[in-house]
């Protein structure tokens, strides 16, 4: 007689609120750093919605999913997530003093922000208002 683990036949799922470098087929979702972040956001071409988070904030992993939701229903802009701890001269840089903190960016500036968690209706408006800069 074979026993086979219960265990064994339990898929296991990611919670969604991790961050992810995964490229989404409507929108981008991307990790960064000080490294890479001219290149992914100040240089890019598109708008871009920076995600200042921490690991600890639970404020932080409430946003991600739904902020994750909004920029993949959106072609026009990318989502790139950057960890204030690993990288504490880029927040100081753009005033982080609190997380979560979004900024939108385009053609390399900061357009418009917020800080905490938002509503889903009032994450996606802005992610709709970053992408209508493309046509202005």
């Amino acid at each position: 007689m074979l026993i086979r683990s219960t265990y064994s036949c339990v898929r296991k799922f990611s919670p969604v609120f991790f961050h992810t470098s995964v490229i989404r087929s409507s929108g981008q979702v991307l990790d960064c750093n000080k490294d890479t972040f001219n290149k992914l956001v100040i240089e890019a071409k598109e708008p871009v919605i920076v995600d200042f988070y921490a690991d600890w904030c639970g404020p932080c992993k409430m946003l991600a999913p739904i902020l994750e939701r909004a920029v993949g229903e959106n072609k026009k802009v990318t989502l790139v997530k950057l960890n204030t701890d690993d990288n504490p001269e880029l927040a100081k840089k753009y005033e982080v003093s609190a997380l979560p903190t979004v900024h939108a960016f385009y053609k390399g500036k900061s357009i418009k922000n917020f800080i905490g968690v938002k509503s889903p209706g009032e994450v996606k408006a802005f992610v709709e208002n970053a992408a209508l800069l493309v046509n202005e």
